[in-house]
């Protein structure tokens, strides 16, 4: 299955479809407040679209939006968990899609990458899962937290799946 773009026709790549289920799984995590869910529909929209238009900036504002979705779920009645289910499905999906558009700006569409790519999406998962099981635990051994210091371990891990990057 091919994206046409003018007579750019580039395949759709494995990190594409990663990212958008990313993004669902985050609108999913923040279904509980109708503010979060609408900013996060609006997020997994600009992650489609820019997978689509082949443009990386909105992949990226995408990933922000999706996880504005999940701060503002954490503010309201989110749980810990949706929390740290979003804000890492918001990284994640970023992350994989900024790859899949970078392995289309350097492969030939012919080039088969699938490998690389499933390997990339599962150590920005294995990333995400650690960072977010420590913060996780942090959160519940902390003797008063809520859901929005689950989020300023988000951003900890946000910085960290950042480092890994470069």
């Amino acid at each position: 299955m091919a994206v046409s773009r003018g007579t750019d026709r580039r395949p759709v790549r494995a990190s594409h479809a990663l990212a958008v289920l990313a993004s669902v799984a985050v609108v999913a995590a923040v279904r509980g407040s109708t503010m979060a869910t609408l900013v996060g529909l609006a997020g997994a929209g600009a992650v489609l679209a820019g997978l689509v238009r082949r443009s990386e900036s909105s992949v990226v504002a995408g990933g922000a939006a999706l996880f504005a979705a999940t701060v503002v779920a954490a503010v309201g009645p989110a749980s810990a968990e949706s929390v740290l289910v979003g804000g890492f499905g918001a990284v994640v999906a970023a992350d994989l899609g900024t790859f899949g558009l970078g392995i289309d700006r350097d492969a030939d569409p012919a080039v088969a990458t699938t490998r690389v790519e499933l390997l990339h999406a599962v150590g920005s998962v294995v990333v995400a899962v650690l960072t977010g099981g420590v913060g996780y635990t942090l959160f519940e051994t902390v003797p008063s937290g809520g859901s929005l210091g689950v989020v300023a371990l988000l951003l900890g891990g946000v910085v960290l799946v950042w480092l890994l990057r470069e």
